[in-house]
């Protein structure tokens, strides 16, 4: 082999491995996995299309009402300003730490299973979502223009997030 062509097969080799290096590295070839993956995380089709809670995915009218229903029904047992007594507290460090990476469809399915603690279930997905509105104000995430749907399913889409 000449020199030259020695030349040519070396370039078509690195680029070419450049290629498939990138390929796998962006995910362009099958799902990231190997080191790379343990080291940045896979991340599945439905983490990509999730908003997040602090995307605005609530009205304050609907954190009004959420209010509203908060002072009949929770007030006793989470306290006046959410910051617990005879129940967790619904603001702060410690409730982000356990919501963050949740999501909202999780909160309100909790919500609606046993709440409130004297009568379980009595929630509707209405209230459990103006509810949810409600506690995510408190914890400084931003309202918008659309309320919070009433089905689970779509309310799992959406990532709590701390607030900055």
């Amino acid at each position: 082999m000449l020199r030259g062509d020695h030349m040519k097969v070396s370039v078509k080799w690195h680029v070419a491995a450049t290629l498939l290096g990138t390929a796998v590295v962006t995910g362009a070839i099958g799902p990231v996995g190997g080191l790379w993956g343990r080291l940045v995380g896979s991340v599945t089709h439905a983490q990509e299309a999730a908003s997040l809670a602090l995307d605005g995915v609530f009205t304050e009218g609907q954190a009004e009402r959420g209010g509203a229903l908060y002072g009949k029904q929770c007030v006793v047992c989470h306290g006046e300003k959410l910051e617990g007594g005879i129940a967790p507290g619904l603001t702060g460090d410690d409730f982000m730490k356990y919501w963050t990476t949740k999501s909202v469809g999780e909160m309100v399915e909790q919500m609606m299973m046993t709440m409130p603690a004297d009568d379980p279930g009595k929630l509707t997905p209405a209230e459990a979502a103006d509810l949810a509105a409600f506690i995510l104000s408190k914890n400084k995430l931003p309202a918008g223009q659309k309320e919070l749907a009433t089905d689970v399913a779509a309310l799992k889409q959406i990532r709590i997030v701390k607030s900055e």
